[in-house]
Order: C-alpha cells, then structure tokens, then sequence
C-alpha cells in the first residue's frame, strides 16, 4: 500500500466514523426527545384520570396512584434535557438550557404540588383533592408558560 493511498484509507475511515458518530448523536437526541414526550403523556393521563375522578365524585382515595405516578414521571423528566437535545421536533423552548435552574425550580414547584396532591388523595377528603388539582394544574401552567412552546 502507499503512502497516499493509506493516508486516503485513514481520511475514509475518519469521515465513515464522523458520519456515523453525528447519526448516532442525532439517533439520541431524537430517543431523549421521545422520551420527554412519552414521559409527558403519562402525566397528561394520570391527570385526566385525577379529573376525571373529580368530576365523578369518586372516591378521592383513588387518586393516590395517580398523583404517586405524576412524582415518578417528575423526578425522570426533568433529567431528560441534556446539551444538544433542543434540536428535533421539540416544544420545548431554548429557555430550558439558558434557564436550567429556572427550569429545575419549576419542576421542584410542580413535585411539591403533586405531595399536596397525593396528601389531599390520601386524605379521602375529595373538596381538597379538587383545591390540590387546581394547585397542580397552575403548577403545570406556570413551567409550560416559559418552558414550552404553544401548540400551533
């Protein structure tokens, strides 16, 4: 082999693996971006079943499940931002990495309304189940305001 034709091999392989690498970092940026999404649909249904629970006039009790899984989907969600995966089919606005801190408050706003929740749940006492939802629900309305995009 010679010399020019090594130096081309090793260009070859280079560039192969630089395309590879950016496919496999834009692979992941779109896995995390999914993730987000799914993650937020769950919370999306667990509060459609709180709600609906409400407008029932269900046994508050019920509720507990679904405020414990708010928390859980909570504590995951906000770890799912890292550098770079603010671009892709995302709402999620440049604030969050320009605001992380910002960002990690309005989570820790919205876990401690879910506590409130589930205590309120627990409590069988479905008045203060309603009042917690309604805390919940401006919680949520408070991050999507300066986190999120609005839907179009």
């Amino acid at each position: 082999m010679t010399k020019k034709t090594l130096v081309a091999a090793v260009l070859g392989a280079l560039m192969a693996g630089g395309i590879v690498g950016g496919a496999t970092i834009a692979m992941a940026q779109a896995d995390v971006i999914k993730q987000r999404q799914d993650n937020r649909k769950q919370a999306a249904a667990a509060m459609r079943a709180i709600k609906g629970i409400i407008d029932a006039k269900g046994d508050a009790k019920t509720a507990v499940p679904q405020a414990a899984k708010l928390k859980e989907l909570e504590i995951a969600f906000v770890k799912m931002f890292p550098a770079g995966s603010d671009k892709g089919e995302t709402k999620a606005l440049p604030a969050i990495w320009t605001d992380m801190k910002g960002f990690e408050a309005a989570s820790a706003a919205s876990n401690a309304a879910y506590d409130k929740l589930a205590a309120a749940a627990g409590s069988g006492d479905l008045a203060a189940l309603t009042a917690a939802f309604a805390d919940t629900g401006k919680t949520c309305g408070a991050c999507h305001d300066k986190f999120r995009a609005k839907a179009n």
